[in-house]
């Protein structure tokens, strides 16, 4: 049975009164009015992974980023909870992913693969290559470059807590990087403006499809079948267009990366 969602007013009451005493009786109110984040966030990173993967797995690690986020979170300022609690179960259940090292090697070698044959052809041809150039440069049909696309999409998932400069024995970690709400400071608030700045030109780069298959998933929040639905295209079709966007983002922004070390 579903617990009923409090209105704004009492939510409001016990998240300033847990703010001031921090007791765990309050805490545990607000952990079962925010289940139904978990549950939403595990459904959209779920999506492609393979059967032995258990989604109660991934629930209870959710879950565990949901209390983190309630017990870091300052309602003093103005970001929103609901963002923020997102992103940090988010967190939570790609770094259970990663510990586990659920993805074969082999899985990650194709994903580097593929990475590395779009870069070669975008630094050969000028442009962005095509469906039919990037499969004969790796030696395989469009179909089956279509099916390792899907393949991969699993792989490109950025743990927080993985390095992001492992040359650099002093780089620090991808949740160390991640702002503070709570954080006031100028030097605080001109990295979050930096970082904000090169995924927004990244994002800008992309080619018109790609930009708009990863601003209806993560910024309007589609799932794969409804972009699939609003683009006239099939669901497999959106998520290969989705993959082939994080492979070129996460490539872009890794020397960028290196700056905020």
């Amino acid at each position: 049975m579903d617990t009923p969602k409090l209105d704004a007013k009492k939510l409001d009451a016990i998240w300033r009164e847990y703010h001031t005493t921090r007791e765990i009786e309050l805490r545990d109110q607000l952990i079962v009015q925010y289940l139904y984040l978990v549950k939403y966030v595990v459904g959209r990173v779920s999506t492609g992974f393979p059967g032995h993967v258990k989604l109660d797995d991934l629930y209870s690690s959710g879950v565990t980023g949901l209390i983190r986020a309630i017990e870091r979170f300052d309602i003093t300022k103005k970001s929103k909870f609901i963002g923020y609690a997102t992103l940090v179960i988010k967190g939570a259940i790609i770094d259970e992913l990663r510990q586990l090292d659920w993805v074969p090697r082999s899985v990650h070698q194709k994903s580097n693969q593929v990475t590395s044959a779009m870069h070669s052809l975008q630094q050969r041809l000028g442009r962005e290559p095509t469906d039919r150039e990037l499969s004969s440069h790796l030696g395989i049909g469009e179909e089956e470059l279509g099916e390792l696309l899907e393949r991969i999409r699993p792989a490109i998932l950025i743990s927080l807590n993985a390095e992001m400069s492992p040359q650099n024995e002093e780089s620090g970690s991808l949740s160390e990087r991640i702002a503070d709400v709570s954080a006031t400071t100028s030097l605080e608030v001109a990295d979050r403006r930096e970082c904000a700045q090169i995924l927004s030109d990244a994002i800008e780069a992309l080619p018109d499809q790609e930009r708009k298959v990863l601003t209806l998933y993560y910024f309007e929040e589609l799932m794969l079948k409804e972009i699939g639905k609003i683009m006239g295209v099939s669901e497999s079709r959106i998520s290969q267009i989705h993959t082939k966007a994080l492979l070129k983002l996460r490539r872009s922004l890794s020397p960028a990366a290196k700056e905020f070390v």
